[in-house]
């Protein structure tokens, strides 16, 4: 199992199986399918997503410190490239956005993945129309490398963003 993450109002901890209720109600927000990510059709279907999540060092549950509810998941994913690339993925839940929690998770689990897991590039993938996450990324560093038109399932355009292992140790400097 993989050790919590703290922030200051958030814990990113691993998965546990008494999540997917949590995780299904996430997949049921229009927003959270509109986004790119896995949108699990079932609880059972989250409970197997969940079987896969606590195996990967890299994904996360986000926690709120206030409560100690599940607001979100974050997650590092080795996507095959090559040594030392992983792509971010995240998601807020809808009540809990425009809070700063995701810039948050994102700012921790760069740290993360750059400080513990050595990582080189990590890169994040945004449907064009997701303007909030957008800005997530910028604030946390991530520069915009590109647009791929027509790229995603549902026709629109992917932007890509990505942040180098350099401008992360400028910034902790």
């Amino acid at each position: 199992m993989s050790e919590d993450l703290n922030t200051p109002n958030l814990i990113l901890r691993s998965w546990q199986e008494s999540d997917a209720d949590v995780l299904y109600e996430l997949c049921q927000d229009e927003a959270f399918g509109h986004s790119g990510l896995w949108a699990y059709p079932s609880p059972d279907a989250c409970r197997e997503a969940i079987a896969r999540m606590k195996a990967e060092p890299g994904s996360r549950a986000i926690v709120s410190r206030e409560n100690g509810k599940v607001i979100g998941l974050i997650g590092l994913a080795d996507m095959n490239r090559y040594d030392g690339y992983m792509e971010l993925e995240y998601a807020v839940e809808k009540n809990c956005r425009g809070r700063g929690y995701a810039s948050e998770a994102v700012r921790c689990m760069v740290d993360y993945g750059f400080g513990e897991l050595g990582l080189l590039v990590i890169a994040a993938w945004v449907r064009s129309h997701n303007q909030a996450s957008c800005r997530v990324l910028e604030k946390c560093g991530f520069t915009f490398e590109g647009r791929l038109r027509k790229h995603a399932r549902d026709g629109s355009d992917t932007l890509c963003y990505s942040i180098l292992r350099e401008e992360w140790e400028k910034k902790t400097l």
